[in-house]
């Protein structure tokens, strides 16, 4: 049996997005076709771990089989977060305790809620799930399906979580996936974008346009994510500000397509930015609250 759950949030709006095999919520009909295959043959030397004991062993062999399969496909390596690891083997316990797959128990919180609690900064998320007898089956049937086998060469993710638990004869498991951002304190992440600023000016042959300072607008930035809401009401009021521009990153170097457009005009009187990593109802694994004015 395998289940698979993907998560996504995008600039100004946030997006759940639910594939094929789920049941709202966030539940996955079983797939009755892809229940125990084979019992493997015992390997000379292997020592099955305790019961309730993960199985590092098999853990790693996984990951292994998941980077393979990614380099086999042009796809550049996950890393192991500790992080996920650990809310990956949280859920595999409840799997096994519950006798039963699902990617949301009673009283556990979301996909990614989960992350977040575990303070992993992640703007996409992916889970994947089996039960079965061997690593190399289990990974064959989420090879096998679509579905999964998206999550496994899903570009955009940079880090992985595995947990492992055998029960009997069988073998749980949780694949735990994340595009983990890249984490700047606020003066960096301003930093980052007027670096971004900058190279749009360049393109168009402007001169370097010239940042003012505005302090108010990294505490504006961080009150929009008290509010999960973007909002350039308020920085369009204070004094000389021509236009305001408001929006959310998961990388501060992205630059969105309305503020691109602004930029291939020049800035003579000058631009100022405020930024603040803050996570937020809608953005629980935290992403970059930003604004822009103009002069």
């Amino acid at each position: 049996m395998r289940y698979d759950m993907s998560a996504k949030v995008r600039w100004r709006t946030t997006r759940i997005a639910l594939l094929p095999l789920l049941l709202l919520p966030l539940l996955a009909a079983q797939d009755t076709n892809s229940h125990i295959i084979h019992k493997p043959p015992t390997r000379p030397g292997t020592v099955t771990p305790a019961p309730g004991q993960f199985d590092t062993d098999a853990e790693a062999q996984l990951f292994g089989l998941i980077n393979q399969t990614r380099s086999e496909h042009g796809l550049l390596p996950l890393t192991v977060d500790s992080r996920l690891t650990q809310a990956a083997r949280k859920h595999t316990e409840l799997m096994v305790e519950h006798s039963q797959l699902s990617h949301q128990f009673q009283d556990e919180p979301p996909l990614q809620i989960r992350f977040s609690d575990e303070n992993l900064p992640s703007d996409h998320e992916g889970e994947n799930l089996d039960l079965n007898q061997d690593i190399g089956s289990a990974h064959q049937a989420l090879m096998d399906s679509p579905p999964h086998r998206r999550s496994i060469l899903d570009p955009s993710f940079n880090v992985v979580g595995i947990g492992v638990l055998h029960s009997g004869k069988n073998i749980y498991v949780t694949e735990d996936f994340a595009h983990r951002l890249s984490m700047y304190s606020e003066p960096e992440a301003e930093a980052v974008l007027q670096g971004s600023v900058e190279k749009v000016a360049k393109s168009h042959e402007f001169p370097t346009p010239v940042r003012k300072s505005q302090p108010q607008l990294r505490q504006m930035a961080c009150n929009m994510a008290l509010n999960d809401s973007v909002d350039g009401h308020d920085p369009a009021k204070l004094p000389g500000v021509a236009e305001a521009f408001v929006w959310t990153a998961g990388d501060p170097a992205n630059v969105p397509s309305g503020v691109e457009k602004r930029l291939s005009q020049p800035l003579p009187s000058g631009y100022a930015l405020g930024a603040c990593f803050a996570p937020s109802v809608g953005h629980p694994g935290g992403v970059y609250w930003v604004i822009m004015v103009t002069y």
